[in-house]
């Protein structure tokens, strides 16, 4: 059976027909005096965890170098670089049938490879071979669709590079991960911020020839001006692994986020409501839930579909995907993408037809009408009360974990094997 539907189809052009009636105070609004829908300019932002598609988590047998150089070779090869761009034009489908202005992807990852390895030589150079670039290959599907979106903001959150042994010998593997935020060409945008959080989490070197790491998750943001409205859009992924990580990452974005314009931001939160909350209930003080806006009694689940993507029944059983809203903005539609068995997509492995799903998360798309007609300007003071209440990293004590699905917790996983912390980490 199919998951019930959102805003009924998660076209703008159709949503908004069917809402053109509705005023800003029907819709929810997170602005003081927003005028109806109809007169307002209208933005639409889809957030994607977009996923690399191996399950790097069984690097946690790991207990030598040896075994990291086994297991990273085994998982290089199961890399299926068609697959990737088959999955990257099942997302560019979406935002074509979204019509989304803008996009904010979590985990466009770059998987790169260096034959033979140098490791622990004295002089070893980053791998820069690329076997597989998500933010390319989803531009790229986008381009062949006659659609151009410019990246107008990312970020480079962790970048680990490990050792392999291959049936071609040995070889450098090396995963980093982003967040950016694509814009449809024709509109006006402008990255205004992009960095890592100082909450991260770190691991000291455990297993001899491999230092210590730090797993850092971040943000990037753009100011989109649609008819003259400016409203910044941020992507975010806040950490995997620590609920007390994920409440002060989310406490330093709020404490990043401008005051003085509206601001969507989409992000892949590990946080939810019914989902290890905490991190979520943080932010939420401060912005508004498009989607729980707009349905409040759905569950709306996200997350996570089984690592190898193939799984003929949805796994997703949490909500930790969103949009969150302040400022003078109208949440007019919100829908899921992603998350019906009719959108995977068939593909040609090994003379066998597989359907896949396009990620392991579901997308949330949702369609705003923007106003500059009334303050933002009590978020400041909205902020400073509910700090007050919520000291960061203080919030949850320090071995409190979340227990979502598996992404790029992925990079988690590298850092735990990298620290020998096998089966203390959760996939994200």
């Amino acid at each position: 059976m199919e998951p019930p539907a959102d805003d009924r189809s998660v076209s703008r052009r159709t949503v908004l027909g069917a809402v053109a009636g509705l005023s800003a105070g029907a819709a929810a609004t997170t602005g003081a005096s927003a005028r109806s829908a109809s007169q307002a300019p209208e933005l639409a932002v889809l957030t994607r965890n977009v996923y690399l598609g191996v399950d790097l988590f069984r690097l946690f047998e790991a207990r030598s170098l040896a075994d990291v150089r086994r297991i990273a070779g085994n998982l290089l090869g199961e890399v299926d670089p068609g697959l990737v761009r088959a999955r990257a034009d099942a997302i560019a489908a979406e935002i074509e049938a979204t019509g989304a202005d803008a996009v904010a992807l979590q985990e466009a990852a770059v998987l790169r490879v260096q034959r033979p390895s140098d490791f622990g030589t004295d002089s070893p150079e980053p791998a820069e071979t690329v076997i597989v670039d998500l933010l390319a290959a989803i531009q790229s599907a986008l381009s062949e669709r006659g659609l151009e979106y410019e990246v107008a903001a990312s970020t480079v959150t962790t970048d680990v590079e490990l050792p392999a042994e291959t049936d071609d010998g040995t070889a450098d593997v090396r995963l980093t991960d982003r967040d950016a935020v694509l814009v449809r060409s024709d509109l006006d945008a402008t990255a205004t911020a992009s960095g890592t959080f100082e909450a991260a989490f770190s691991v000291p070197a455990l297993i001899p020839g491999l230092g210590g790491l730090a797993v850092q998750r971040g943000f990037c943001a753009a100011d989109v001006t649609v008819a003259g409205e400016t409203v910044t859009v941020v992507s975010t992924h806040l950490s995997s692994v620590r609920q007390d990580l994920r409440t002060g990452q989310a406490e330093e974005l709020l404490d990043w986020l401008p005051t003085d314009r509206p601001v969507i931001v989409g992000g892949d939160f590990n946080s939810g409501p019914g989902t290890e909350p905490a991190a979520y209930e943080r932010l939420t003080a401060e912005l508004t839930d498009a989607y729980a806006a707009r349905h409040p009694d759905r569950d709306g689940f996200t997350c996570c579909q089984a690592a190898g993507l193939r799984n003929a029944q949805s796994r997703l059983d949490s909500r930790v995907d969103g949009l969150l809203v302040r400022g003078d903005v109208s949440v007019t539609a919100a829908s899921r993408v992603g998350h019906r068995a009719s959108d995977r997509i068939a593909y040609q492995t090994e003379g066998e037809t597989v359907r896949v799903w396009p990620s392991d998360h579901a997308g949330v798309v949702g369609t705003f009408a923007l106003s500059a007609s009334a303050s933002v300007g009590t978020a400041t003071a909205t902020r400073t009360a509910t700090r007050a209440d919520n000291s960061r990293a203080t919030t949850a004590p320090p071995d409190a974990t979340g227990t979502t699905g598996p992404g790029l917790g992925v990079l988690a996983a590298l850092a735990g094997v990298a620290g020998g912390v096998a089966g203390r980490l959760w996939r994200a």
